[in-house]
């Protein structure tokens, strides 16, 4: 029982103490609702206690320092007195009150307690009654029944805190206060300087300023425009802003605004703005890195067939180009990713290698492209726009005319010019039989490769066509346009009929006629200049100073001779192309002498142009004696060459009239053989074909007949066979062949046929038989002519030199002086006599040149000037015109020797064959070093003949020559005539014969030294006669003879064939241009030697402008 007892007292005395513990901890719990309230209230008026200090004071640095650590002290003060001591002690952290502070609370809080509860806990309590008695326990269990009911808890009222709640709520108020009245920059900026106690704030300005940009960033190398605004109270009326260490002024754009321009940033810039002492806080520009290009560059490469280098452009990427022109972009970049390229219809991106981009593309049409820069940051930053122009390939162009007429050419030459932008490479002509084209042919016509070229073209050329055809022919250009397959042109079509062989004769034999016609009405008009010219001497030895009238007359005559010269010329020249065009079967020696003649005719012709101009020039500076001198000369020479072509006209009418014969007899030859075919052909004997035969024969009648006609013109005819009772017999037979023709008796017209054949062939090979007869016949009677000639010409020398030393002797004005003029007279009509002679055998015989004619006027020019001079009493010049005349005829009968020389050979050669003897012909060079030999004892003997007493020759006066004085004034010097004539014509005749020897031997180039020894041994024995220098020389010539049969009896076989061989294979066969068409040719040529480097479609415009002219 007592057991129970105590179990149950010790139940209740721990309730007891539960319901303490319960007490304490509510105790505590409400000293933390009212700890929050006074943190939360104290905490946050000191808050704003501290926020209005700074907002109000501005405390700098060092006040802020001090009034955020007083803050930061007091508010943990706070938290550790309102809030953490409570916790603390709420969780046993911290000693808070015991039971007996706990009932002493309680029994003040119930009276009904009083001081049970804390006598409960002084009975309980075992370290006060360390032996309990049961009267205690009996006390105790009383106590606790009775404090068993009361609440403790009761105590602690939570409802008391509510009147705390103000001071929380004051300070909330008042910040919702500043927030709603805009007044909350009042505590955040206060906030914020507190918080920010080490940073140094200024005061609040009268403004601020105020960034408008909305963004402080911009792209690197792209400028960048700052723009800001004051706010505030007062406006500044400047503002700088400051960069790094530099300072600038801004802009302003109007009140309160500036601006500033930052040029092309490359990095980020740091700056801040200042007005009126104010200053605004620091600010960055971030600049972003932007791609860009460092290095640009086109790689141009050519279409191969434009043979171009490949070009580079560089800082640019438009271009004009050639179509197909493959372009590669190269550029270096920086902070660039990716670069693309885009067309509007293609993008290609570049292929990348470390900095470098590179892209390639053939371009075919004008392009316009943009290239695209791209970076992680920045996409296409860059969009260059660019242009490529192609020049597309133009056709070839090509313009084909005839040759001017103003350039007066024989053939029908068509001249062309081809062009194109980037080259030619080929021209062809396409030919074709009339309105046959199927049966065109191509001919390939040889050009340059360049850009522009001529050529001249005279159908059919070299071309193989059919004689007696007509054809139609064009030209076709080609470019090198390779990728279009040579692109090409063609010019306008051209008409031409190839002539036969007798068309081509015949026009030629036409063209020659008419050309003769012209220069003998041009050789009328330069007799009555000449007539005119001596008008003019007349005029000018009669009076002092011509006066202008006459000056006048003298200008017009020069006038009229430049024309009449170049008429002349005009003529000579034509006459000369169409000898020229005048084909002969074999080397024909009157053609070659004739042109040469005809070219010499030229230079002399022109040579008057010079003397032309200085009689003009005399002529206005009114110096009448050198002006009739030089007219003097000007008629001497106007004769000489009037004469010459007087000569060449003859000469050439007869070259003619010869090659006519010579072309009817083989026209009559062909028909014969034409006939007699006809009329053993049975199939083609019909008769179409027999009057194609009959109107031939008529032609050839027709020819026959002009050709009689143009011989009996010829002052000295040839002597042709006319038939004419042959022509009638061959015409009758022709006629009734063609009647039985007609009738189809091929039988009965077989006959008649075959006669007509057999007649005309016989008429064919007289013709050729008396053309061979005649010129041997001719050439004998000139040899004959020339001899006696040549017999006159030295007895005229000679009797001229002993008259020349009879005036020596004697006075002017006596009987034998007046005698001596009358023997002059009669000596000049002695040359009178030569010179119609020779001039009637020129007329014949072409070998009778321009040398020979010369001297014939210097003879005829110093025996008038010679009788002019001595007639007036002026015997020294007298004397020197005599002196020149003899020098003229010794020089004269030099060239009618090597003449008669030549002329003997031919005849020989024309002959049997076989030479003649003392000719010279066929002599090996033993048989001449012999011959030289012998010549050299005659010399000799000549010699010593002159020098013995009493022997020398009898002058013209009869007074024998005294002795030792052969070769004083003529009397004994000259020896016998006969005898230095007849050495002159054996020394010749072995020149000719060394010349024909060297020439057979292949040794053209040895022995030209003896040559030209022997040459003036010539000149000197009719000059000086018998004299020891000539002995000398003589001898000297057969020393270069014996040395030069040495060298060829060294030389073998084999190099004589060598040489031999060397001459026969080279032959420069060059078929030239006409002068006038080459002089226009190289006019419209030079322009284009002066090309521009343009470009390829200025080029073309170049063309076009040519083409034009």
């Amino acid at each position: 029982m007592v057991t129970k007892n105590k179990v149950e007292i010790l139940e209740t005395q721990q309730f007891i103490y539960q319901k303490l513990e319960a007490f304490i901890r509510k105790f505590y719990t409400n000293e933390l609702i009212r700890g929050t309230i006074f943190f939360i209230g104290l905490g946050l008026l000191y808050f704003l206690f501290t926020l209005f200090v700074e907002y109000f004071l501005w405390l700098k640095p060092m006040g802020r320092t001090i009034l955020f650590w007083t803050f930061v002290g007091v508010e943990v003060f706070l938290l550790f007195r309102f809030i953490l001591f409570p916790i603390f002690k709420l969780f046993k952290l911290q000693k808070g009150i015991d039971y007996n502070q706990a009932s002493s609370i309680i029994g003040n809080h119930f009276t009904e307690v009083s001081d049970k509860l804390t006598n409960f806990l002084q009975l309980s309590n075992p370290n006060e009654h360390q032996i309990k008695s049961e009267l205690l326990a009996a006390s105790i269990e009383q106590k606790a029944n009775a404090l068993q009911p009361i609440p403790f808890g009761n105590a602690i009222n939570y409802n008391v805190n509510r009147k705390y709640f103000p001071l929380a709520l004051i300070p909330i108020l008042l910040f919702a206060f500043f927030y709603f009245s805009g007044n909350s920059n009042m505590i955040s900026q206060s906030l914020n300087r507190v918080v920010h106690f080490n940073s140094t704030f200024l005061p609040p300005a009268p403004f601020k300023f105020v960034v408008l940009n909305s963004n402080l960033q911009t792209e690197q190398g792209k400028d960048f425009i700052l723009r800001i605004k004051t706010e505030g109270k007062v406006v500044p009326e400047n503002a700088m802003i400051f960069i790094d260490d530099e300072s600038y002024f801004m802009e302003s754009t109007k009140a309160g605004e500036f601006q500033f321009k930052m040029a092309k940033p490359s990095e980020n810039i740091l700056f801040h703005v200042e007005g009126n002492a104010i200053s605004s806080p620091d600010y960055e520009l971030k600049v972003i890195i932007v791609p860009s290009i460092a290095n640009f560059e086109m790689q141009l490469n050519f279409p191969s067939y434009l043979n171009k280098k490949s070009e580079t452009i560089k800082g640019t990427g438009n271009a004009i180009i050639p179509e197909g022109t493959r372009v590669t972009w190269k550029m270096n970049t920086q902070a660039t990713e990716n670069v693309a390229w885009m067309d509007g219809i293609s993008k290609a991106t570049f292929s990348k290698t470390e900095n470098t981009f590179v892209l390639s593309k053939n371009i075919v049409q004008n392009t316009d492209y943009q290239i695209l820069t791209s970076n992680e940051k920045i996409k296409n930053y860059e969009k260059l726009n660019y242009q490529l122009t192609i020049v597309k390939d133009q056709f070839p162009t090509i313009n084909v005319n005839n040759a001017p007429d103003s350039l007066r050419v024989a053939k029908n030459y068509v001249l062309g010019q081809i062009s194109d932008d980037n080259g030619l490479s080929k021209l062809q002509i396409v030919y074709y039989e009339r309105e046959k084209p199927q049966t065109a042919k191509r001919g390939t016509i040889a050009i340059k490769k360049s850009a522009f070229d001529q050529f001249v073209f005279s159908f059919p050329s070299n071309l193989p066509v059919e004689q007696g055809v007509s054809y139609d022919y064009y030209f076709e250009v080609f470019d090198n346009d390779a990728i279009h397959n040579f692109k090409s042109t063609k010019s306008s079509v051209f008409s031409n009929r190839v002539s036969t062989d007798e068309e081509k004769e015949d026009q030629i034999l036409q063209q020659q006629n008419d050309n003769i016609n012209s220069l003998e009405k041009s050789l009328k008009n330069q007799d009555k200049q000449i007539s005119e010219m001596e008008k003019l001497q007349k005029t000018g030895k009669e009076k002092e100073n011509l006066d202008f009238k006459d000056q006048q007359k003298v200008n017009d005559f020069i006038k009229r001779q430049m024309k009449q010269d170049e008429m002349m010329k005009e003529f000579t020249k034509k006459m000369n192309d169409n000898l020229e065009q005048f084909k002969t079967d074999k080397k024909d020696e009157l053609k070659e002498e004739l042109q040469k003649r005809m070219d010499k005719a030229e230079k002399e012709l022109e040579k008057n142009q010079k003397l032309l101009d200085e009689l003009k020039e005399l002529n206005d500076k009114i110096q009448n004696e050198e002006l009739l001198t030089k007219l003097d000369k000007f008629k001497q020479n106007s004769k000489n060459q009037t004469k010459n072509l007087e000569q060449l006209v003859e000469l050439t009418k007869r070259f003619y009239v010869e090659k006519k014969a010579e072309q009817l007899g083989d026209k009559l030859d062909k028909l014969s053989e034409k006939q007699d075919k006809l009329s053993n052909d049975e199939k083609e004997n019909k008769l179409d074909k027999q009057e194609d035969i009959n109107t031939e024969f008529d032609k050839i009648q027709e020819d026959l007949n002009d050709l009689d006609k143009e011989n009996k013109e010829l002052k000295s005819p040839l002597d042709l066979p006319k038939d004419d009772a042959k022509e009638k017999s061959i015409d009758e037979d022709l006629k009734k062949a063609s009647e039985e023709l007609k009738k189809d008796k091929k039988d009965k017209a077989k006959p008649n046929q075959k006669s007509a054949s057999k007649k005309m062939k016989e008429m064919a090979q007289k013709m050729a038989q008396t053309l061979e007869q005649g010129e041997m016949e001719q050439l004998e009677e000139d040899v004959a002519m020339l001899r006696q000639i040549l017999d006159n010409l030295l007895a005229f020398s000679l009797s001229q030199e002993d008259l020349m030393n009879q005036f020596k002797k004697h006075k002017s004005g006596s009987p034998a002086f007046n005698k001596n003029i009358k023997v002059q007279q009669d000596l000049k009509q002695q040359f009178k006599h030569v010179d119609d002679s020779l001039f009637a055998m020129s007329l014949r015989n072409p070998k009778i040149a321009e040398d020979i004619t010369k001297e014939i006027g210097n003879v005829v020019y110093n025996v008038d000037k010679s009788l002019s001079s001595l007639t007036d009493a002026q015997v020294p010049k007298g004397l020197s015109h005599q002196q020149y005349t003899i020098s003229a005829a010794n020089k004269l009968a030099d060239f009618l020797s090597d003449m008669l020389n030549n002329m003997q050979m031919q005849m020989s050669g024309m002959g049997s064959g076989k030479p003649k003897p003392g000719q010279g012909q066929g002599m090996q060079l033993p048989d001449i070093i012999k011959k030289q030999e012998g010549l050299g004892e005659k010399m000799k003997d000549g010699i010593k003949k002159g020098e013995k007493p009493g022997e020398g020759q009898k002058g013209q006066n009869g007074k024998q020559g005294k002795p030792g004085e052969s070769g004083q004034d003529g009397e004994g010097g000259e020896g016998d005539a006969q005898a230095i004539m007849e050495i002159y014509k054996e020394q010749k005749q072995l020149r000719e014969a060394l010349q024909n020897e060297l020439n057979k031997q292949g040794l053209g180039g040895n022995g030209q030294s003896a040559l030209e020894q022997m040459k003036q041994i010539e000149k000197q024995l009719l000059n000086k006669g018998f004299k020891n220098e000539i002995l000398q020389k003589i001898l000297n010539v057969k020393q270069e003879l014996l040395k030069l049969n040495s060298a060829i009896q060294q030389q073998g076989e084999e190099n004589k064939r060598q040489s031999e061989t060397n001459k026969k294979e080279f032959n420069n066969q060059s078929n030239a241009l006409p002068a006038a068409l080459l002089d226009y040719l190289n006019s419209i040529e030079i322009l284009n030697r002066q090309s521009l480097p343009l470009r390829s479609n200025f080029n073309q415009k170049v063309q076009e402008y040519f083409n034009k002219k």
